[in-house]
């Protein structure tokens, strides 16, 4: 009786194989954008940060800010990153998980392959390519309304400079433009 009942399962698990879908990669449904960021420039990817936040308890690593701006063209894109310690933002305001404890993700420099295949956005290529600050708010809304989680590598970090073997995604949301808000 067990041998016929181990042997319908597996007839019924070998029929069923045909139509089965593979499960995506972890980070298929991830966005990722490469990046040269560097502190001051009036056209092209500034990266800030404030060490100072380090000794803050709300956090548990301190907030990145990576801003596309050009000023010839009037553009300005925020993609941030913050890590908030929950306890103590709680004190302060709900916690959001998707918006609020944003991951640092150190891994092999091999995932650069998987990377590509899913082709990286350069985001100074990007914002050479907007004619207008208009069209940067709409690809930006439509980075907003995918749901998925974006991270950035930024090539100008000491990190993925040091040739280690690894390489450091930094995850991030969409913020803020200068659209008008009225």
């Amino acid at each position: 009786m067990k041998t016929l009942l181990l042997s319908a399962l597996l007839c019924i698990a070998t029929l069923q194989m045909p139509g089965a879908r593979s499960q995506p990669r972890p980070g298929m449904q991830d966005i990722y954008f490469f990046c040269s960021a560097v502190a001051e420039t009036n056209d092209g990817i500034r990266r800030d940060e404030d060490f100072e936040d380090d000794n803050d308890p709300l956090y548990v690593h301190r907030p990145i800010f990576f801003t596309m701006y050009s000023k010839s063209k009037d553009i300005y894109v925020c993609f941030d990153h913050y890590n908030y310690n929950p306890t103590e933002l709680a004190k302060i305001r709900s916690v959001n998980p998707a918006k609020d404890q944003l991951e640092i993700m150190i891994t092999s420099r091999g995932m650069l392959k998987f990377i590509y295949e899913l082709k990286p956005i350069t985001l100074e290529d990007k914002l050479a390519s907007f004619r207008t600050k208009e069209e940067a708010w709409t690809w930006v809304d439509s980075v907003k309304a995918t749901g998925k989680r974006i991270y950035i590598l930024d090539w100008n970090d000491s990190f993925n400079q040091n040739g280690n073997g690894q390489i450091k995604l930094i995850q991030v949301i969409p913020t803020a433009t200068n659209r008008p808000l009225y």
